[in-house]
């Protein structure tokens, strides 16, 4: 059994995991992407903010379509998570852009939102066992 279906059979067996993660993501990608700026902080991390909207919409999108996957009888459409994690992100955007959060959409970040769902596309065709489409 290699990794990736030991990881797939333990979160299938800890059903709770799934679910549990995705709010916890949406939750923190939201309060990231939309408390004050000024409230962040001047930090050396920001810098490194495109590699933040990869790896926490990648995230989001994998974990998304893990639990469909795991959750349906019927194989995942990867063209719908790759449209709710896009829609995620620019509605994110939107959001900065409309709110007087001193925040600003900006549409490279939504580029990079995308980008992180492409790969998490990409790794779920690679490691979701195969399910017939009914």
């Amino acid at each position: 059994m290699n990794i990736s279906s030991s990881i797939y059979s333990f979160l299938s067996d800890h059903s709770y995991l799934l679910p549990t993660g995705v709010i916890a993501l949406t939750l923190g990608m939201l309060l990231l992407t939309l408390l004050p700026a000024d409230v962040m902080g001047e930090n050396q991390l920001w810098s490194y903010d495109k590699l933040g909207h990869v790896v926490l919409f990648g995230s989001w999108s994998l974990s998304v379509g893990l639990y469909y996957h795991i959750h349906k009888s019927k194989a995942v459409k990867l063209w719908i998570i790759f449209a709710s994690g896009t829609a995620f992100g620019l509605l994110i955007e939107v959001l900065q852009y409309i709110l007087p959060v001193n925040r600003q959409g900006d549409p490279v970040d939504f580029l990079f939102d995308v980008l992180g769902c492409l790969l998490a596309i990409w790794l779920l065709k690679i490691i979701l066992p195969k399910k017939t489409e009914t």
